[in-house]
């Protein structure tokens, strides 16, 4: 209920400096939702009452977070769901740029509350904004850029204080040249392995479909080469997912006849984001020469057009992160 207290409140605020306004709940605006009622998609937006505050010069005030779903049952839309109600109501308002107000100016080569004198994106594309969310970023909610992206709804990131800003758009024209625009991390990465798994058909779809059913993510899986027709199979997870996991994967072991389930704690990830740096060897090469002066060892990678994802012991992130920041500029001089 805290949206709605606050929402309350805010409209009360306003009401006395003479600005009229109305607070609404996530029900009384009209988001509706499926019915996963911790994790809900919206389905559609009626917004009649929106339309008719706005027909009215009113501020509407709305809750986000928070919806209804078709069988008439109040739900939320996950962990920084607020992102993806104001996505939703701009492209249902046919607004030109949702623009969020958030603690610093912008998006930054990384997070600024770890690390010092970054350098501001002025631009980023919805695929390297996505891309930096889902890696570690917590800036903005990776489903409300993804909204963003469907609907080629503008995002622009600021502060209270006016200056500066990130503003997230389509972009215009192939870019060819690789380069690294930012890094982002994780630290609360768990992996899990099925060891000496019998080399059977539909193994690893079983494992996913399970973990699916649960609606479990996962970052990152990779298996070993069969040996005697056993191999290992192993999966990333992030540490809020863990618990569900171990459950749903313990009972899984029997199930696969796998010899045993190993978990590893205290691992964490690294990401570079920018146009085309998984296909650039170049950039590869350097990030192993960095990494390896620094006698930091890499467990798996992973890649695709816009990111490079390198997993490895949590302790290590930070002095990693202050190499690669140096080596691709990221920093002011």
């Amino acid at each position: 209920v805290g949206e709605r207290i606050s929402a309350a409140l805010l409209a009360i605020a306003l009401a006395k400096r003479k600005v009229p306004a109305l607070s609404f709940t996530g029900s009384q605006v009209g988001i509706i939702t499926d019915n996963y009622h911790t994790d809900a998609r919206i389905s559609e937006i009626k917004g009649g009452r929106l339309k008719m505050a706005l027909r009215k010069k009113m501020v509407p005030i709305v809750c986000g977070f928070q919806g209804v779903s078709y069988n008439k049952e109040i739900t939320t839309l996950g962990r920084g769901g607020s992102d993806i109600t104001a996505v939703a109501l701009a492209h249902f308002l046919k607004a030109q740029v949702c623009e969020y107000y958030k603690k610093f100016s912008g998006i930054y080569t990384e997070d600024p509350k770890e690390f010092f004198n970054l350098k501001r994106l002025k631009e980023l594309t919805y695929e390297e904004g996505l891309e930096l969310t889902a890696s570690g970023s917590e800036v903005i909610h990776p489903r409300a850029l993804a909204l963003a992206n469907k609907y080629n709804v503008k995002v622009f990131v600021r502060s209270l204080n006016n200056s500066g800003g990130t503003m997230i758009k389509s972009q215009k024209g192939e870019v060819e040249k690789a380069f690294v625009k930012a890094l982002t991390h994780r630290y609360d990465l768990v992996r899990f392995t099925f060891t000496a798994v019998p080399k059977v058909s539909q193994c690893l779809s079983q494992v996913v479909a399970n973990l699916a059913q649960r609606r479990i993510p996962f970052l990152f899986f990779f298996h070993g080469i069969p040996h005697e027709n056993r191999f290992d199979l192993s999966f990333i997870l992030k540490t809020e997912e863990a618990k569900r996991a171990k459950e749903t994967l313990l009972r899984l072991k029997d199930e696969i006849k796998a010899e045993g389930l190993e978990i590893k704690s205290g691992i964490g990830s690294i990401s570079l984001i920018g146009p085309n740096v998984g296909f650039d060897p170049e950039i590869l090469k350097k990030v192993f020469e960095v990494l390896k002066k620094e006698r930091i060892h890499v467990d798996a990678l992973s890649t695709n057009v816009t990111n490079i994802t390198f997993y490895l012991k949590k302790k290590d992130i930070k002095k990693g992160i202050k190499r690669l920041l140096k080596e691709f500029r990221l920093t002011k001089e």
